[in-house]
C-alpha cells in the first residue's frame, strides 16, 4: 500500500500511530485509507481552499451522508471512518496543526442528516447593514450574492461589481467603506498595509464576530453552498444555463443537484432578521 502523500500531515500522523500508539500495521492501513479518502472528497468539494484547518463539522457530516447515501456503507462501518477521522482531528489539534477540534458535535451515525439550508437571501444583503456590524460580513455577503467563487474573492475589485449594484443603499456603504486614495479601483477585501487580504481566514476571522446576528453560517464557504443551492432550486433553470450561471463543472452539477434533494432547502424570510 502506497502511505505517501494522501492527506496533510500524513507522515507525522503515521509515525504518531505507529510509535505512540502502537497500533498495529493493519489498523495503520486502515486509518491511513479512511482520511485519505475523506480528503480526497474534501479536496474535491472545495478545490480553492483544501486547507485542512478550514474543514469543520458540517464538512465531515457531509461526507458521512455521503458514505450513507451515495455508497451505501452500513452504519457500522461509516461509524469506523468517523472514529478514523476523529483518531487524525485529534492529532492535529494536539500537535496545535489546527486551530480547533471539528467533531464536537458528531457522535456517531445517530448525526442529524436532513440539514437545514438557508437559501434566498441575496436579494437581502442591505437589510443586513447596521452601525455593530462589520464591513467584511456585509462585502462577503455582497461579493457571494454575485456570483463569485471562493477563489475569485480576494481578487474582486470595486469596478468589478459597481455597475451590478443595483441597491443603492448597498453601493453606497461598499463605496464607503473602501479607500480610493492611491487607486480608483481598490479590492473589495482591502487591507491596510497591503493591496488586499492574503486569505479567506482573515475574512472568516472578522465575520465570525457576526454570526450572531444571522440565522444562517456566514462562512466563505457554507454562503457558497447556499447560493449555489439557491440558484439550483429554481427549476426553470436548464442545466446548461446553471453550468453557465454557476460556473462548475458537470460532476460538481450533480453533487449540488443531490444536495438540493437531499437537504432541507429553507427560503431566507426578512422577519428573521
Amino acid at each position: 500500500m502506497n502511505l505517501n502523500n494522501l492527506f496533510p500531515y500524513q507522515d507525522t500522523f503515521i509515525e504518531h500511530c505507529r510509535n505512540v500508539q502502537h497500533l498495529s500495521e493493519y489498523s495503520i492501513g486502515m486509518t491511513n485509507s479512511a482520511v485519505g479518502k475523506f480528503w480526497k472528497y474534501y479536496s474535491i468539494k472545495s478545490p480553492t481552499n483544501t486547507n485542512i484547518k478550514e474543514v469543520n463539522s458540517s464538512d465531515i457530516r457531509e461526507y458521512l451522508v455521503q458514505l450513507d447515501q451515495k455508497e451505501h456503507l452500513s452504519k457500522k462501518t461509516i461509524n469506523k471512518y468517523l472514529s478514523y477521522l476523529k483518531k487524525y482531528f485529534i492529532f492535529l489539534t494536539e500537535h496545535h496543526l489546527i486551530n480547533s477540534y471539528p467533531l464536537f458535535d458528531l457522535k456517531g451515525i445517530s448525526f442529524q442528516r436532513r440539514e437545514t439550508i438557508i437559501i434566498n437571501w441575496m436579494s437581502y444583503v442591505s437589510q443586513f447593514i447596521s452601525s455593530d456590524i462589520h464591513p467584511e460580513t456585509i462585502k462577503l455577503l455582497t461579493v457571494i450574492s454575485l456570483g463569485y467563487d471562493l477563489d475569485q474573492l480576494l481578487n474582486v475589485r470595486w469596478l468589478d461589481i459597481s455597475d451590478k449594484l443595483n441597491d443603492s443603499e448597498l453601493k453606497k456603504f461598499m463605496f464607503d467603506n473602501l479607500t480610493f486614495d492611491k487607486t480608483p479601483n481598490p479590492y473589495i477585501f482591502q487591507g491596510k498595509k497591503v493591496a488586499h487580504f492574503s486569505s479567506l481566514t482573515r475574512i472568516t476571522s472578522k465575520t465570525k464576530l457576526d454570526q450572531h446576528l444571522f440565522k444562517f453560517p456566514i462562512n466563505p464557504r457554507k454562503l457558497r453552498q447556499s447560493y449555489i443551492l439557491s440558484i439550483i432550486s429554481n427549476q426553470s433553470l436548464s442545466d446548461e444555463q446553471l453550468l453557465k450561471k454557476l460556473n462548475i463543472s458537470q460532476k460538481s452539477l450533480g453533487y449540488y443537484k443531490f444536495c438540493a434533494n437531499y437537504y432541507h432547502l429553507v427560503p431566507y424570510e426578512l422577519h428573521w432578521h
